[in-house]
């Protein structure tokens, strides 16, 4: 390797400052005379001291709670109040706002924020620590290869599309992130005290950016600086970027060097991943065009040296074939994989399986050749693997079938993006839609594109877009040309562009009838064919400077027998009489006389709903509306299915949107959106996914979005098979705002539901600002989800003030939950009986009834907050029916009995409640059962408690909550029974999508409990409590492979790692 010495030498304890790119230096000179010693401070200035000391850790921890949360905007009002009221900022304070920046920043963002606030921090004259340095070097390397990646991508783009983005890639080039980070990690090394604190993978993460440039210089520098560390030492990753490195620099015999020494010291490295340095050895001798002996690495070496082969250095043998032209021999490495694999189906292959890395390369050979026979052969291999980042390959190959005159191809590609979650860009949309000189066929291809396009990437290419409608549109017929406007305009609007356009249609139509009318020549519409009003609507738009509206009403109302929408009837009325167009408006007015008895009778459909009269809406939809050829009113018709939902009635409420549906239009999509919502709104209540999932996906294709409602309800019907609820009402609340659908109170109560069962609390009272931002009004449902949000995230304070803030409210209404959320927080969370009972008095005072579950939590306070009251608790089983009409429950006696059997460690008593159940005929659920079996094993009754098992599969239909097998786990690992422990586990199922069948057997004798981190948990503990600390460990790898949160996997770990 090339070893120079650093161009730059800096004195100790300089900082960089990136406000005007030079060093400052904070030291005291020298030569200055001592000061004389510091007044002895009063007791006030100490106080004062002591105030601020103790505001800046409040505020530092606010800050760090907010990082966490990953509110960056909480992190910046945090970090600008402490400036504000002048709070003491110290170096935690800027590393933690730093850190947030730096973690929680968009990807794809410059770095700018993040070292406007380094240099705030060193004009502050705060020295910045070691950890302040890992931040910044961290985010520079990981910016500098978003860089490189955004750059890579903008290149190929050009070389597809002709379209140069230079400026783009000269403002992403000239950020100079890694001489930024070269800087500061010329200053940090220079401090022993910085130095020693920077951890390997620091290194490693500037030698892999430098590998990018064949940068040997400064990859010296940096290297030589580990070997010197006394805190840390090259590891495996630091020669894979070495040898990564010198390859690129075209030094192979320095790389071979490399991979010797790490050949010498692998056995001191400890357990790692020796294919890493293996590939980069391969990579490196095909950048310096030894292929032969990049095989031998492969073939020889790594089975030699037992090091794991992957896909990974044939996909980089296949990009060196492809690179040379010979497509042919990439094409063999592939069959050879594949030929590998399906020979060996049934047993343990020594290849590696092909991926999409794998056949890219060569797809991007064939394509730049323009060969697209074996391009095609080899796109077909191609999409049967993950190609969720194969954009490029898909991309080029689109354009190579249109080279070919195979556009129908190109449209299978985009279809096939969209099944992968990619999306096309405008630029290719163009190229595919206009290849086609058939109207049609352009037609289908854009409905495809833009189905397949986020409505943000339509946004930025909406000007493309239109330019391509408008194109295909002047070759169109007046029923084409509305086609394209009812595909394009869903999604990103009705622009005057697009107006003329269909106004230059329907002229050019017009004309043609005038010269033709004679042959009968001129399309009349039939019921429900053609969709006319977007042609009213454009003359509308054009009325103040071009006078064709009073044409276009004429036209369709005497030709095309068009009846307008309530909703377009008065607004071209106004413009009619406006200009004085009699005719037009007389013709407009009887155009609309029948549409008033429709609305009449639509309405009529809606009450005889609310009434529960089925028979009597259907009969008047059927012979009073339909058969008289009406077409029914969409919002009554919406309503009416609604209502119909609500009151259990799915047949007749699907029975209703199909008779909707036949009647509206084919092209009136306003209607059909409106009816399909309400659909869709139905089925999600009722948990039905599957055809809720299918009128989802119908709405989005016709170019609108779910309603608030919708959007909500989705959510409720899927919380049943999901399994992190937080994240799908986040992803459906990012969903609905991003397209600008308007929130409901129902769309908050159930998102903040869902927040508040994950204990998320901070998204939730973010989003209860927002909805007095937006002037919703609150209603006891909001204020009941925001206050269980409280309680359960321990947020005292906040439960109580918004407690308060909803009695006090003028919408509150009376309501039992809120009050159980208050009781439920001072039994469970923080234990305080008192406190419990006063919300028991209160509810009394405002003649609120007590639920079920009020009772619970009355025994609860009774019977599990010591000193225990077990008479006052066994009371309330006669109270509540005596006092409030209510039976009691299996889940009453279950809390006597944990309270005797687990807490109390009194089996005997416990049993007699379990008997006192029986003689009252409450038939036992699994709450008791568990309850029972958590007394039995917690006192070492481990067969008793075998038996009742058994009993209770005979006598209840178990769910698939793993909780009664947790305890087994437990009890057995505590007495040593591990083989038991072992099967219990074993018996149980990863498989959570057995949650949303709502079975738990699979034949009449099997049962299927699915494990959840608690079970994980109970398994690692039993192996610690027998010290048996690599099957511990065993499980918690099986744990780290299922996605459950970061947080819940976290503290298992730390009963591993103890």
């Amino acid at each position: 390797m090339h070893t120079l010495s650093p161009s730059s030498s800096y004195s100790n304890k300089s900082y960089i400052s990136y406000e005007n790119n030079q060093f400052s230096d904070h030291e005291n000179p020298t030569d200055l005379p001592t000061p004389p010693p510091s007044p002895i401070r009063s007791q006030q200035q100490q106080q004062q001291q002591q105030h601020s000391m103790t505001a800046t850790l409040e505020a530092n921890g606010r800050i760090l709670k907010a990082k966490r949360e990953g509110n960056l905007k909480i992190v910046m009002t945090e970090f600008a109040s402490m400036k504000k009221q002048h709070i003491p900022l110290t170096h935690h304070t800027y590393n933690l706002v730093l850190d947030a920046h730096a973690n929680l920043r968009r990807e794809g963002t410059p770095l700018t924020n993040i070292f406007k606030i380094y240099d705030e921090m060193i004009r502050a004259h705060i020295p910045p620590s070691g950890y302040t340095y890992t931040v910044l070097l961290r985010v520079l390397c990981k910016r500098d290869v978003e860089v490189q990646k955004t750059v890579a991508m903008l290149k190929r783009q050009s070389i597809r599309t002709g379209n140069v983005g230079k400026d783009d890639m000269n403002q992403l080039e000239s950020e100079g992130n890694l001489n930024r980070a070269l800087e500061l990690f010329r200053v940090a090394v220079d401090d022993p005290s910085i130095y020693e604190e920077f951890e390997v993978e620091i290194y490693n993460q500037l030698l892999r950016v430098l590998s990018h440039y064949g940068n040997t210089v400064d990859a010296q520098f940096v290297y030589n600086q580990l070997q010197h560390s006394p805190h840390t030492q090259p590891n495996s990753a630091t020669f894979a970027a070495l040898i990564n490195l010198m390859g690129r620099a075209g030094q192979i015999q320095s790389a071979l060097d490399m991979f010797h020494t790490y050949i010498s010291i692998r056995h001191t490295l400890g357990p790692h991943d020796a294919s890493y340095v293996y590939n980069a050895l391969v990579d490196a001798y095909l950048k310096c065009n030894q292929l032969n002996e990049a095989l031998r690495v492969v073939k020889e070496d790594m089975i030699r040296d037992d090091v794991k082969v992957t896909v990974i250095p044939y996909n980089s043998i296949i990009r060196h074939y492809c690179a040379q032209g010979d497509m042919d021999k990439a094409r063999n490495v592939v069959e050879t994989l594949q030929d590998n694999n399906n020979k060996k189906k049934n047993e343990k292959s020594l290849l590696p399986v092909a991926d999409a890395s794998s056949y890219g390369p060569i797809l991007s050979a064939y394509c730049q050749a323009n060969q697209w026979q074996p391009a095609s052969e080899i796109y077909a291999q191609l999409i049967k693997t993950d190609i969720a980042k194969a954009y490029g390959n898909l991309a080029n190959y689109a354009l190579l079938c249109i080279t070919h005159g195979h556009g129908h191809d190109a449209v299978e590609v985009i279809k096939d993006m969209h099944r992968a979650g990619l999306e096309p860009d405008p630029i290719l949309v163009t190229r595919i839609v206009l290849f086609f000189s058939n109207v049609s066929d352009a037609t289908y291809a854009l409905s495809i594109a833009l189905q397949s396009m986020s409505l943000r990437t339509i946004t930025k290419g909406s000007s493309m877009l239109f330019q391509t409608a408008v194109k295909i549109m002047q070759t169109a017929t007046l029923v084409q040309a509305l086609t394209i406007v009812s595909v394009i305009a869903g999604p990103l609007g009705f622009p005057i562009v697009l107006a003329n356009a269909l106004i230059d249609s329907w002229r050019q139509d017009n004309s043609h009838f005038e010269n033709n009318k004679n042959d009968g020549h001129h399309q009349v519409n039939k019921k429900g064919e053609v969709d006319y009003a977007p042609l009213i609507e454009a003359a509308l738009m054009l009325s103040p400077h071009q006078p064709w509206l009073a044409d276009v009403v004429i036209d369709l109302v005497d030709h095309h027998h068009y009846v307008p929408p309530p909703h377009q009837f008065a607004r071209v009325l106004t413009c009619l009489q406006q200009y004085k167009l009699v005719e037009a408006e007389n013709k407009w007015k009887a155009a609309v006389a029948t549409t008033d008895e429709a609305e009449s009778l639509s309405n009529q459909v809606l009450k005889a709903s609310m009434r529960g009269h089925i028979d009597t809406a259907f009969r008047l939809m059927e012979q009073h509306i339909l058969r008289r050829g009406f077409i029914p009113l969409p919002e009554a018709m919406r309503d009416s299915i609604a209502v119909m939902g609500k009151q259990g009635h799915l047949r007749d409420a699907l029975r209703l949107f199909q008779l909707s549906m036949s009647a509206f239009k084919k092209e009136d999509t306003r209607s059909r959106y409106l009816v399909m919502n309400s659909i869709l709104i139905v089925y999600a209540q009722q948990g039905d996914m599957v055809p809720a999932k299918h009128y989802y996906d119908t709405i989005k294709q016709m170019g609108f979005f779910p309603d608030g409602n919708a959007y909500a309800s989705l959510l409720l019907g899927s919380a049943k098979c999901a399994t992190d609820e937080a994240t799908d009402a986040l992803t459906i609340y990012d969903e609905a705002k991003r397209h600008n659908v308007k929130p409901t109170t129902f769309f908050y109560n159930v998102v903040i539901s869902k927040l508040a069962k994950a204990r998320k609390l901070e998204p939730a009272l973010r989003l209860f600002d927002e909805m007095q931002q937006f002037k919703i009004i609150p209603n006891c449902i909001t204020y009941g989800a925001i206050i269980s949000a409280c309680v359960r995230a321990g947020s005292e304070l906040q439960a109580r003030r918004l407690f308060g803030e909803m009695l006090s409210a003028s919408s509150y209404q009376p309501r039992v939950g809120p009050f159980n959320n208050m009781i439920q927080f001072y039994v469970r969370q923080q234990p305080n009986r008192e406190r419990a009972l006063e919300y028991i008095i209160e509810m009394r005072r405002r003649h609120i009834k007590p639920s079920a579950h009020t009772y619970k939590l009355l025994m609860e306070a009774y019977s599990t907050i010591a000193p225990y009251d077990m008479p006052t608790a066994h009371r309330m089983l006669r109270d509540m029916e005596k006092k409030d009409k209510i039976q009691p429950e299996a889940t009453h006696y279950a809390t006597l009995i944990y309270s005797y059997g687990t807490l109390q460690r009194d089996v005997k008593s416990a049993e007699q409640v379990f008997t006192e159940m029986n003689k009252a005929k409450v038939i036992p659920d699994e709450a008791v059962y568990q309850a029972m079996l958590d007394t039995l094993i917690s006192n070492d009754k481990m067969e008793r408690a075998e038996e009742l098992y058994q009993e209770m599969l005979q006598n209840i239909h178990k769910s698939c909550s793993p909780y009664i097998e947790n305890l087994f786990i437990r009890g057995y690992g505590q007495k040593g029974l591990l083989d038991k422990a072992e099967a219990m586990f074993e018996i149980m199922s990863d498989n959570r999508l057995l949650r949303s069948t709502g079975s738990t057997t699979t034949n009449d004798k099997e049962y299927i409990v699915v494990r959840e981190p608690s079970t994980y948990e109970a398994m690692v503990q039993a192996y610690l409590d027998n010290n048996m600390i690599s099957k511990a460990k065993e499980i918690l790898d099986m744990m780290v492979k299922r996605d459950f949160p970061e947080k819940v996997v976290a503290a298992v770990a730390d009963l591993v790692l103890e």
